[in-house]
């Protein structure tokens, strides 16, 4: 049977409203669009990208608490476009340092009309970032500066880097099984809580790592 994204977002999403499946299926149509000629998602199966990448950001709204989100990396928009989507009456800040994925963000902004999203281009590992909400997302971030370290550095230069905004009360990473492995120290210096996220789709779990910052403006 071909792929058809409007029945297969009806089927996995049958919970939520009309109004949810609309956006999400204009945003998915067009995001698989842009792909073809941009290469912006981490897959060409688009059975897979709505099954792992867009269903666990859907699941990842769960375990969110704060009033305005930072999606850094946000590249196509997992998980940001989706948590602005879910989020109407909040404030989604969607950062990347990428000219192709600032045009794409742009566009779906506009075609969506989220109005509560604001998109930035901006490489933040490159510049003084002062992130102006109190929740900051990332899943699967990398870049250049970090991309050859090991994976507690990678996390530990991270959020060292959100810290030192004083507004920003907790960070949220989607991530994989080595989050799981952190050294104590690490755990006890970034307050990192863990939860799995059980996918009905495949046996790989994800992983919600919520690490909350002290001597912020918000708790």
């Amino acid at each position: 049977m071909s792929f058809n994204l409007e029945r297969t977002i009806k089927d996995i999403f049958s919970k939520e409203d009309n109004k949810f499946r609309y956006l999400l299926t204009k945003y998915l149509d067009m995001l698989f669009k842009w792909h073809e000629i941009n290469n912006i998602v981490s897959s060409s199966d688009n059975d897979y990208v709505i099954k792992r990448e867009i269903y666990d950001s859907y699941l990842l709204n769960n375990y969110l608490k704060g009033n305005s989100y930072t999606d850094i990396g946000s590249g196509g928009g997992i998980p940001g476009i989706v948590i602005s989507i879910l989020n109407p009456d909040k404030e989604v800040i969607l950062i990347d340092r990428k000219s192709t994925y600032i045009d794409f963000l742009t566009l779906a902004k506009a075609e969506l009309n989220l109005k509560n999203t604001k998109v930035v281009q901006r490489d933040v590992l490159k510049t003084e970032s002062a992130f102006s909400t109190d929740v900051v997302l990332l899943k699967n971030f990398s870049n250049k500066t970090i991309s050859k370290m090991s994976y507690e550095s990678k996390f530990v230069y991270l959020m060292q880097m959100i810290k030192k905004s004083e507004q920003v009360s907790k960070a949220y990473m989607l991530t994989g099984s080595p989050v799981l492995k952190l050294s104590r120290e690490c755990l006890r210096e970034f307050s990192v809580n863990t939860q799995v996220i059980t996918s009905p789709f495949f046996e790989t779990k994800r992983i919600v790592a919520e690490v909350k910052f002290e001597n912020t403006i918000n708790s």
